[in-house]
Order: structure tokens, then C-alpha cells, then sequence
């Protein structure tokens, strides 16, 4: 709503690219953890979900917020100027504009993620496919 791809809640609650759905029940995606957020709202699921649609829907009534808006390093950091002037003392923060998180987290994930391919390359240079793993 916010970014104008949907109308309104009830388009927010069946869009297929939003998490929205299934925190909501609607729709259920194996890959998508949706305890932790209930679990913000109450312990009962049923009233969860209606606290969670309630803090949405005030949310949405607030329309178009400038202090949400930017990217995650520089938001986290303190804004551009902070950033420049770490950068001048030689301070310098990992961050990636898919993963949203501070340094430690982006630094983390993108290791993770390195592993893991480099995992791949390793079984794949050895000629090891998913037939032979099976």
C-alpha cells in the first residue's frame, strides 16, 4: 500500500509476493516462518493474527513515512554524513542492499552463503551430482 502495489488490505491479504498471506493464514508456504511474527502479537494464534491485521491496518492508515524510507546501512548507521566521516577514520561496514541487518549479520550471511558455494564448486569439480549423492 505503502508503495502503491496494492490498493488496500484486502489486496495486501491475497497478493502472492508478500508474507502478509500466510502470517494471515491464507496461504501457507512451507519456507516461510510465520511464529515468530505471530508470536510478537499473543501465544493464541487466532488472537495473534487479528492484533497482527489491526497493527497493519494502522499502519497503513499512517500512509507514507519518510523515517522508513532509505537503505538499511546508512538508516542504521545515522545517515550519510556518519558514513562519510567513518570512511575518512577508515571505518568501514559490510552491507549488501538484499540483506537487511548491521555489518555483523550482513558480514555473517554473506559468509554462510560463500561456503556454500564454494561446497558446490568443490563436489561439482569432483564430478559429484545430486543422482550420486542420492
Amino acid at each position: 500500500m505503502r508503495a502503491n502495489i496494492v490498493q488496500d488490505i484486502k489486496q495486501l491479504a491475497i497478493y502472492p509476493y508478500s508474507g502478509h498471506s500466510a502470517i494471515l493464514g491464507k496461504r501457507k508456504r512451507q519456507w516461510q516462518s510465520i511464529d515468530s511474527v505471530l508470536g510478537v502479537f499473543n501465544d493464541r494464534v487466532s488472537t495473534s493474527r487479528n492484533r497482527y491485521r489491526k497493527f497493519v491496518e494502522s499502519g497503513a492508515s499512517q500512509g507514507s513515512r519518510p523515517d522508513l524510507m532509505g537503505g538499511g546501512l546508512v538508516r542504521s548507521a545515522g545517515g550519510w554524513n556518519v558514513i562519510k566521516s567513518l570512511r575518512r577514520d577508515g571505518i568501514h561496514f559490510k552491507s549488501d542492499e538484499r540483506i537487511l541487518g548491521d555489518s555483523d549479520f550482513v558480514e555473517y550471511v554473506l559468509m554462510e552463503a560463500q561456503e556454500a558455494l564454494e561446497r558446490n564448486y568443490a563436489l561439482a569439480a569432483e564430478g559429484v551430482d545430486f543422482h550420486q549423492l542420492l
